[in-house]
């Protein structure tokens, strides 16, 4: 390690500036929540800069637009004038970057669109309608995205899942082989990569191309990744592909918060790191300094019931802090109150609405929060509902950008046919799209031959060809226009902006539809300018391709196209708006809090499907629970409803596992929040009891407990009393004393 190390690194630890200074090959870094992990990425890519370590040798991976763009910033700030040119990326933005530059030797157009959940979804249904797929089936078309998407997360090709779905000999997954082939087949026609597509092509390319994969791990001397956590299999393969060659590859996360299985994360990949790399060091973060002891022992006392671990616990200096605060309520429409109720009470006592975060197992239970924060005149905001760019004006807008960039892209411009109105209706969209399909073209080129089609319409006809017009016109000049005047020539150009304005006479919505289209034009604006400045410092540049080959030109738009394709659900977080974040746990992580309200913690929900979990389902929804009290800087509180409403019908709840688990027994809360209010109820001393701990029965004497069961109410203990009796005793009425 350098003599000034520390001199270089002021802000770091000893375990971080380890982690920042260490050069010996792979490295494991163990980031616990809130230990200063993106710290550590930051002054690594510095320490390495000021080495001698040239911008681009290195690769930095993240799993999300915002964290990359502050790590450029960060880095910047350290080493100025380096931090874009330093390949810091996604990884479906690297392998979407990758893809565009070796299009050539995959047989793709440089062009093509990343499609979204919501087109998949489209080319799903029509797939199903051209295999005779019944209306009910159809209906599915979600289920299909996501098992298509984890296939291809396991680097499965339409034509391996067939092989593997025969094989097993499973009906559903045999008609879900037929679908993916067919939704492939479209796909590939429209020019389109889906997600999955992005990364099972770059691996693809990596495995079959020696010349290319050959010079990406000459070329990365150095590979870095963020939250190694929630990898799946292609981002597995993909990262040991490109650091083979000099093993220089560092991976920071924390097994205890993987919580993305539903998207194929694996934690096998960092609990395993060990095995891939037999000559791994590891540095382990264990000193949090975001959180307070109480909330840190909560956590602790949670997690360390999970097997699929490694063995650490966080720690802190700072000051015990505010108790945690456990309430229980009649339903969620009054656990909404409360918790509305307690946060005034804080926003009375001088904190801020932006410092508080309510988060939710599932989406659905937003609802009764925002009506109660809504009474109570509270401002608040959702994240990971229908986010900006998934608003039907800006996804219309986005439509005729891809169209007329990437003239097969049929997906897109099927959505915008007749939008605005065309005469193009349902009948003429069929007819054109039956052409299409029978003469082998794509839906743009039959716009160009509507005269030779007799069926459609005359005005169908007209509509037809001014469309396929003004798409060729649009696609000449967004490539060479800057973003901003080529969103205002599609606003104008094809008349969107002016059927807009006009709804606004008639519809109220229309005008927050106006005001959204503003508002994308400010966002090309922006995206405009940051591209300037990064042309001023200098990108990574295109290597030369491996066979000489020049790389196609790429207009800004098209970068602008795919950075929207590729946000995350929290690329739309903004920590500075002063209003109360409410959302879902999982798009919690990597945030933090000065106040969180961890709500419905009740067995079923938070454990989701708690009776049919299997053990890794439950391991991982603890993860959850634990990534959830660990954004919690200063003060927590749980809440938990004794009945709740589902469908319709109205259930008992018991509390969840994981409130017992915590072990808050021995914490006093605090008065409550309004005088007609019960205070918040602490959890009796004897749901703290657990297996091997010693307790007394004042008619069985002393013993040993030996075994637990159930939750809440219905919790049972085992006991092997000193005496020889052994009784299983339901905790809510054994007066046992925990010694």
């Amino acid at each position: 390690m350098p003599a000034d190390g520390a001199t270089l690194h002021p802000a770091l630890n000893p375990e971080q500036l380890q982690a920042a200074e260490y050069r010996g090959g792979p490295l494991l870094v163990l980031a616990g929540a809130g230990t200063g992990k993106t710290r550590v990425i930051v002054h690594r890519v510095a320490s390495l800069l000021r080495s001698g370590v040239q911008p681009g040798r290195i690769l930095a991976v993240t799993f999300t637009n915002k964290a990359t763009e502050e790590m450029r910033t960060r880095v910047d700030a350290l080493v100025p004038g380096t931090g874009a040119r330093v390949w810091v990326y996604t990884f479906h933005a690297f392998a979407a970057r990758i893809l565009r530059r070796h299009a050539a030797a995959l047989k793709l157009t440089p062009y093509f669109t990343v499609y979204d959940a919501d087109d998949q979804k489209r080319l799903i249904v029509e797939s199903m309608k051209e295999l005779g797929l019944a209306e009910e089936e159809r209906s599915k078309a979600g289920l299909y995205v996501s098992i298509i998407s984890r296939a291809k997360d396991d680097l499965l090709d339409a034509q391996s899942y067939e092989i593997h779905a025969l094989a097993q000999g499973d009906p559903f997954r045999q008609r879900v082989a037929s679908v993916y082939k067919a939704y492939q087949r479209k796909l590939d026609a429209a020019g389109g990569l889906d997600f999955g597509d992005l990364l099972l092509k770059a691996c693809g390319l990596f495995r079959h191309n020696e010349e290319v994969r050959s010079y990406y791990q000459k070329l990365f001397e150095h590979v870095l990744v963020d939250e190694y956590q929630d990898t799946n299999h292609a981002q597995y393969v993909l990262t040991k592909t490109l650091a083979a060659q000099h093993r220089n590859l560092c991976v920071v996360g924390d097994p205890d918060q993987s919580i993305y299985a539903f998207r194929g994360a694996s934690i096998r990949n960092i609990l395993e790191f060990e095995t891939d790399f037999s000559d791994a060091r590891i540095v382990k973060l264990e000193e949090n300094y975001r959180s307070t002891p109480n909330i840190l022992d909560a956590a602790h006392a949670v997690i360390r019931n999970n097997r699929q671990r490694h063995e650490g616990k966080l720690w802190t200096k700072r000051e015990r802090g505010e108790p945690i605060e456990v309430q229980e309520t009649a339903d969620e429409r009054e656990e909404a109150r409360w918790a509305v109720k307690r946060i005034v009470q804080l926003l009375d006592g001088g904190a801020s609405p932006k410092d508080v975060a309510v988060f939710y197992r599932t989406n659905a239970q937003s609802r009764s929060f925002e009506e109660a924060l809504s009474l109570s005149q509270v401002p608040y905001r959702v994240i990971g509902t229908v986010r900006f760019y998934e608003r039907r004006e800006i996804k219309d807008v986005l439509a005729y950008m891809r169209a007329a960039l990437n003239p097969a892209d049929s997906v897109s411009l099927g959505r915008i046919l007749n939008v605005p109105a065309r005469a193009i209706g349902k009948t003429a969209e069929s007819v054109l799209k039956d052409y299409a399909k029978k003469e082998e073209l794509s839906l743009l080129e039959t716009l160009g031959r509507a005269e030779r089609i007799p069926e459609l319409a005359p005005a169908a006809r007209r509509g037809a060809l001014e469309l396929h017009h003004l798409l060729q016109r649009l696609g000449e000049d967004l490539r060479v226009l800057p973003p901003k005047d080529g969103g205002n020539a599609v606003l104008s150009r094809t008349g969107y902006l002016e059927a807009v304005e006009r709804e606004t006479e008639s519809d109220p919505d229309a005008v927050n539809r106006l005001g959204n289209l503003q508002e994308f034009i400010n966002a090309l604006q922006e995206f405009q300018e940051r591209a300037a400045a990064q042309a001023l410092e200098g990108e990574p540049s295109d290597p030369a391709d491996p066979a000489g080959n020049a790389a196609a030109p790429r207009a800004p738009l098209e970068r602008f196209l795919e950075n929207v394709a590729l946000q995350s659900g929290q690329d739309g977080y903004d920590a500075r708006a002063a209003a109360v974040t409410l959302m879902t746990v999982h798009l919690a992580k990597g945030l933090e809090f000065p106040i969180v309200c961890v709500t419905g913690l009740e067995e079923g929900l938070f454990p989701i499907s708690a009776a049919n979990a299997s053990p890794t389902e439950l391991e991982e929804e603890r993860r959850l629970c634990y990534v959830a009290v660990t954004r919690a800087k200063e003060r927590l509180i749980l809440t938990h409803a004794a009945t709740r409403r589902l469908f319709g019908r109205v259930y008992a709840n018991l509390p969840s596992r994981f409130i017992l688990e915590a072990e808050l027994a021995e914490i006093k809360a605090p008065a409550a929040p309004a005088a007609e209010e019960a205070p918040p109820r602490t959890v009796p001393v004897l749901t703290r009891i657990r297996p091997n701990m010693r307790v007394r029965h004042p008619e069985f004497g002393t013993g040993r407990v030996t075994d637990r069961s159930g939750a809440g109410e219905a919790m049972k203990v085992t006991v092997e009393f000193d005496n020889g009796l052994t009784k299983k005793l339901l905790v809510r009425y054994a007066p046992l004393t925990p010694l």
